[in-house]
């Protein structure tokens, strides 16, 4: 069973390209609540299911199921049976945190002010050993072409997984992802809206 790691209660934004980040930590813990525009387990879906009899042409309404409550139907869900309340990513996963970084443009680099918040989650994740595997995921605003969008979120991606790995985490237990733009906490709309999309989740990804 996967479970989540409580680092604290840290939440902070950033815009531009500031020496410092504009708040006293880099670390969003999950806490409670879940990405924006997901389905409710409640929720309905028509699913068309075709009868054929005496040239007839039947549609039944299916309930859409969430059996474990995350916000992602079983259908989509690569990690079932996660504990309720749990904040999760678009794969159905725990979320260990999301770190929100402040990189120069085009860049890639972690700046040192950084260091010493993945430091801790690197800890946590030593210190808990029902943690086997994680996902490092980058993500992006929607500023450029999606396909360069994927390649920058995988380069900012690797580099926090490198620094992870130089924090004792065992490079074995890490897979490292580039997202992009498509799956945005919040829309694009504003530059703080962009500035909590443009992230790195870890996330336990444990079979």
């Amino acid at each position: 069973m996967k479970r989540l790691i409580v680092l604290g209660s840290l939440v902070f934004l950033f815009a531009g390209c500031a020496d410092k980040p504009l708040a006293t930590n880099v670390v969003d813990l999950a806490g409670n609540q879940k990405v924006a525009g997901w389905k409710d387990k409640n929720e309905t879906a028509l699913k068309k299911v075709k009868t054929v009899y005496k040239e007839k042409v039947v549609y039944k309404s299916e309930k859409v199921k969430d059996s474990d409550g995350d916000g992602v139907i079983d259908k989509f869900d690569k990690c079932p049976n996660t504990p309720k309340g749990f904040a999760v990513d678009h794969n159905g996963c725990p979320i260990i945190a999301t770190l929100r970084i402040n990189f120069d443009f085009n860049k890639a680099d972690v700046k040192k002010i950084y260091y010493k918040d993945i430091q801790k989650i690197a800890l946590a994740i030593k210190s808990n050993s029902n943690i086997k595997k994680i996902e490092v995921a980058g993500h992006t605003d929607n500023i450029g072409s999606k396909e360069y969008n994927k390649k920058l979120s995988l380069r900012r991606a690797k580099a926090v997984a490198e620094l992870l790995i130089k924090f004792g985490v065992n490079p074995k237990m890490i897979v490292v992802k580039g997202c992009g733009e498509d799956y945005p906490l919040v829309p694009n709309t504003t530059s703080t809206n962009r500035a909590l999309n443009r992230r790195v989740e870890i996330i336990n990804i444990t079979d």
